[in-house]
């Protein structure tokens, strides 16, 4: 029975004003039952993901080792290795260059030096930090070992290591290059290099190469993976192939440096 009629069967007149009254209350109640029923069924806005970082920070080059060197530079990186054996050589201009001559994403320092008077003891010492090699006449097995001589031209290549490549402290690896040491040697972009000699028969080239003429002939130094090498682009007819067999000894061309009594043994 509605208020209406309940009002009227106990013999209360309804007024305009009840009414209203008993309107407002039925709002009033269905306000709050549909508020508790929405605050029942709100769901949080998912919130957006929070990037994890990781713990192993990526490997950036330093600003450092982007930018050119400089001369106080080149001397510490030179103390580092040959102590105050050997100095840059200023007859040439630029006696310094930059490039990543072994591919392994970290600058490297080519660096043209002489024996420092006086320091030739030093320099053909017996275990030497750096790693003599002549590329264009490469040693043969069982031939004497290769000496430094006095006012002699050398061309060292000091590796990168790490972001901060040849100007990092644990940068010591070094190549020491007899006669690779030309009037106009400078730095040759790698992609350069490939770009020019599309269709030609090309050395396996690491990285960066050094151009330059070595005994009248314009040729580059390139470091192979193993050992830098001399390419001339007139001279060159391909790289020979050599299989490794047993203990470092190879077969077919029998080329092996560090057994060549093993090699002897095989014939």
């Amino acid at each position: 029975m509605s208020h209406k009629h309940q009002a009227l069967h106990c013999g209360i007149q309804p007024t305009s004003g009840y009414l209203r009254l008993i309107a407002a209350g039925f709002l009033a109640a269905s306000c709050f039952i549909c508020g508790c029923s929405s605050r029942g069924n709100t769901t949080e806005p998912a919130k957006p993901a929070v990037a994890q970082s990781s713990t192993a920070a990526p490997v950036t080059t330093s600003a450092a080792a982007q930018t050119g060197p400089t001369l106080s530079e080149v001397n510490q990186a030179l103390a580092r290795v040959f102590k105050d054996a050997a100095t840059l050589d200023s007859k040439h201009q630029p006696n310094f260059f930059t490039g990543d001559f072994n591919g392994d994403a970290s600058q490297d320092l080519a660096v043209i030096i002489v024996p420092a008077p006086g320091k030739l003891e030093d320099m053909n010492q017996h275990f030497p930090p750096w790693i003599l090699k002549d590329p264009v006449a490469p040693a043969k097995p069982g031939a004497p070992p290769m000496r430094v001589v006095a006012n002699e031209l050398l061309l060292a290549i000091i590796h990168g290591y790490g972001p901060n490549g040849w100007r990092d402290s644990q940068a010591t690896q070094t190549y020491l290059l007899k006669n690779a040491v030309g009037p106009d040697a400078k730095f040759q972009p790698k992609p350069e290099f490939l770009a020019a000699g599309q269709g030609k028969t090309l050395p396996g080239i690491a990285g960066d190469l050094i151009s330059e003429t070595l005994q009248g002939k314009p040729g580059y130094l390139y470091y192979s993976g193993i050992q830098y090498s001399w390419y001339d682009p007139k001279t060159f007819k391909g790289e020979i192939q050599s299989r490794v067999v047993h203990g470092g000894t190879t077969r077919n061309n029998k080329i092996d440096l560090l057994h060549p009594k093993l090699i002897a043994a095989e014939k």
